[in-house]
């Protein structure tokens, strides 16, 4: 799936042109202004199914579009230059990724030559 990398500051006009180039869903992702923890969003292609909803003011940035979906989760949006309207949902962060020292959450790799459950028991030594 294509990622588009955005900033906060940056036109929402600018970010959907990239995400039209790509023809398919995409994955926005911009950092977090205050934490600079990367934030992501899933936009799917216009839909004709949808109705069609009033275009995204020219002036609104991404960071606030981001904004926006923190409280809404999900919305129907649509830019000027889209015949139809598209649906923009937040993926959540995961809260174990999002700490500081992440070796403790991640799962450990079996040794090489052993067996995966002897790995386990290997490494908890």
């Amino acid at each position: 799936m294509p990622i588009v990398m955005t900033q906060p500051a940056e036109s929402l006009n600018d970010a959907m042109g990239m995400v039209s180039i790509h023809g398919r869903a995409v994955l926005v992702a911009m950092p977090d202004p205050q934490t600079d923890e990367l934030q992501l969003i899933h936009v799917t292609v216009p839909q004709p199914a949808l109705q069609v909803a009033k275009p995204s003011s020219d002036r609104l940035t991404v960071g606030e579009f981001f904004d926006r979906l923190g409280t809404e989760l999900m919305t129907e949006f649509r830019m000027k230059f889209w015949k139809h309207t598209a649906v923009a949902h937040k993926i959540p962060a995961c809260a174990a990724m999002q700490s500081q020292n992440t070796t403790t959450a991640r799962y450990s790799l079996p040794t090489k030559g052993l067996k995966p459950a002897l790995a386990t028991a290997a490494s908890s030594r």
